[in-house]
């Protein structure tokens, strides 16, 4: 059964207050802010805080504790991936951005490893289906890193099984900082090197 809509209004055809509605709101964030950064100057109303950018990478946005950040591949006790190429991640995947490739392990007692374990990440959309769906927590997105926003070629922006690999590394050697740090690094030297491309 259809149900039927009432037609639209001359004045809803047009958009009009809805235009009017959304500049209204804009405009109200932008004279409180600009009122309270005035008085800021003066040295007044400071209780009330402004609305400011952060100036990234100078200063950090706190990442809520539920933060889907980029992803890492969990280790054994022995530093061995954990994965064990079931593939349900990539089923699971909405986006269809991870790339496995199984084979089999030397171990007799392991049954299949991931020779190849790639994330696509200009195609993943960060939904953490892969994170509910594998059943041995070999994948997380726990670093509290944003995925990376720099590169020239779509190669710069797959994360091999290495680079996951790794992120446990120094998640469990050095911290979650130390994630952040390397990332704006490497941010800092290719930054140098289109430089001297120029």
């Amino acid at each position: 059964m259809q149900v039927k809509q009432a037609p639209l209004s001359v004045v809803e055809r047009f958009y009009l207050p809805e235009v009017i509605r959304g500049v209204a709101v804009t405009t109200g964030h932008f004279v409180r802010n600009m009122a309270l950064h005035t008085l800021h100057l003066f040295g007044l109303a400071r209780s009330r805080a402004a609305m400011v950018t952060v100036q990234y990478p100078e200063q950090r946005k706190t990442y809520s504790e539920g933060y889907r950040g980029a992803h890492r591949l969990t280790l054994k006790p022995d530093g061995s991936v954990r994965c064990t190429s079931c593939f349900l991640c990539a089923t699971a995947c909405p986006a269809k951005c991870i790339h496995i490739e199984a084979g089999e392990h030397p171990s007799p007692e392991v049954e299949k490893f991931p020779l190849r374990y790639e994330i696509d990440t200009l195609q993943c959309i960060y939904c953490g289906m892969c994170v509910e769906a594998c059943p041995c927590d070999a994948i997380r997105m726990d670093t509290f890193v944003h995925p990376r926003v720099w590169g020239y070629r779509r190669e710069d922006f797959i994360e091999s099984k290495q680079v996951l690999m790794e992120r446990s590394r120094v998640l469990e050697t050095r911290g979650r900082e130390a994630l952040m740090d390397d990332m704006l690094s490497v941010y800092r030297e290719e930054e140098a090197l289109a430089a001297e491309g120029r």
